[in-house]
């Protein structure tokens, strides 16, 4: 009693946490309870006390020995997270939140909002704020508010490797300085992926630092599908990188196993605000839409994908345009946004049901454009193709874009679609596709494929292969 007693009146973390640490396992839980309320309850939210997010209990304890694994993708004005710990043998979300409003100045108003493993909601937060490095110290006085655990890796989603990183890597002081080179590879996200790196160094310092790149997973491109051809200096210098690798990887993988085979040939299609097609021959991709930088490939919400280039140039030529306004025109401006004034694909898709002439135009260029990669990849594949497989927010949601994909193709059934499934077979039972008989002498069958991304969860998957 005397010894618990003291507890309460010592409001030093640091000791809280190791009497927690090194207290006998024989003693009761409810001996434990009073050391435990005072480490939740001493560590406020950024400096600010909170009822919701700092709880006066440990929401989750880790009662395994496997390490928690943070995953981070801090954009441009926002910071995402999930925390991941082992729960009857595999890792689950035991967290998930948000920090957003986060900008370089520090006169917005930015908020923190979380999620636990229970899907409650919890009351919002104001940051001090709207630094990424504040953000993060709002995160990690949660997580050690209200995870009694390790954090053994915090693995970073980075949109640009470039040659240099073809493979998830610990991110030490060499490999960071040499991702700093590639920032202008990717100004607008590169940046933001380091700040989040660096917060997170300074929030864990004794944890792994993980690195896993969009690039990566096309870095099995042959030469005749990432080179551009220009002047031979320019074409080494300039050349397809491809994106979305982490997303495309782990669904491809997914259809995999769902198929039960070795390895598969598959047409992969991230279909969000921002889209992208993948042609995967015996597991690896050997073609992909984006090219040097995301802004490539399909149309998008409010990306362009691909023009021809002299209208660029005629763009700063002939409309007196400086080449910032071109690129915000063409990043921001275009797209589903500059066809329709919306980029909100559920929002066109309504559109077109309805026959207002340019929702229907900008979804009709969509599905048009997404249907004729479906073709020219199917001709890389010779026409063996196991599977397609839609993911993304709209790839995953849209039956009607299925059918006008699919349409004339591969017949579809969508008799057993469930959005709450992580896969889903829209392939007709009884349909085959024919195969040119001077191609093959037979019928294959291609199935299509609803497959939800979790590219959180294939981040830290390839954390562990670090601990």
């Amino acid at each position: 009693v005397k010894f618990t007693t003291l507890l309460y009146t010592i409001k030093f973390e640091y000791l809280v946490q190791v009497m927690i640490k090194f207290m006998p396992k024989c003693l009761p839980s409810s001996f434990l309870e009073p050391s435990q309320s005072l480490l939740c309850h001493f560590i406020p939210l950024n400096g600010v006390r909170s009822n919701s997010l700092t709880s006066k209990r440990c929401l989750i304890q880790n009662h395994s020995a496997s390490p928690g694994v943070l995953v981070l993708n801090a954009g441009s004005s926002s910071l995402k997270f999930s925390l991941f710990d082992r729960v009857n043998g595999d890792y689950s979300v035991a967290f998930t939140g948000t920090a957003e409003g986060l900008t370089v100045t520090q006169d917005v108003s930015a908020r923190l909002k979380i999620k636990s493993r229970s899907h409650e909601t919890t009351q919002s937060e104001p940051l001090s704020s709207g630094t990424h490095s504040v953000a993060m110290e709002a995160i990690a006085c949660f997580i050690k508010s209200n995870y009694r655990g390790d954090i053994g890796a915090v693995g970073h989603r980075i949109v640009h490797g470039g040659t240099l990183f073809t493979d998830s890597c610990l991110l030490t002081p060499d490999s960071l300085l040499k991702l700093s080179a590639l920032d202008s590879l990717a100004p607008l996200h590169n940046p933001h992926n380091m700040a989040g790196v660096r917060a997170a160094t300074t929030a864990f310092p004794a944890a792994l630092q993980v690195g896993v790149f969009d690039t990566s997973y096309h870095s099995t491109l042959p030469p005749h599908a990432y080179t551009y051809p220009l002047p031979r200096p320019l074409a080494a210098k300039y050349r397809r990188y491809g994106f979305h690798g982490t997303s495309h990887k782990f669904v491809v993988e997914q259809a995999r196993k769902y198929l039960g085979k070795e390895r598969i040939n598959a047409i992969s299609f991230h279909l969000g605000n921002g889209c992208s097609a993948t042609c995967v021959k015996n597991n690896v991709s050997v073609d992909t839409s984006m090219g040097f930088t995301p802004l490539a490939g399909l149309p998008m919400g409010s990306r362009c994908g691909d023009v021809d280039p002299s209208i660029i140039l005629k763009l700063i030529q002939d409309e007196g345009m400086k080449v910032e306004e071109v690129s915000d025109m063409l990043h921001a401006e275009s797209g589903l946004y500059g066809i329709c004034g919306s980029s909100d694909s559920a929002t066109v898709e309504k559109g077109w049901s309805n026959g207002e002439p340019q929702s229907s135009l900008a979804f009709n260029i969509f599905a048009y454009h997404v249907k004729k990669c479906l073709g020219a990849y199917s001709a890389v594949l010779n026409n063996s193709v196991d599977c397609v497989i839609f993911t993304g927010g709209v790839g995953e949601n849209s039956t009607v874009l299925h059918r006008l994909v699919c349409d004339g193709l591969i017949p579809l059934s969508h008799d057993n679609f469930s959005r709450s499934r992580d896969i889903c077979d829209i392939t007709a039972d009884d349909v085959t596709t024919s195969v040119a008989k001077d191609v093959v002498m037979e019928t294959e069958r291609t199935r299509v494929l609803v497959v939800k991304t979790n590219e959180e969860l294939a981040i830290a998957e390839e954390c562990l292969k670090f601990l």
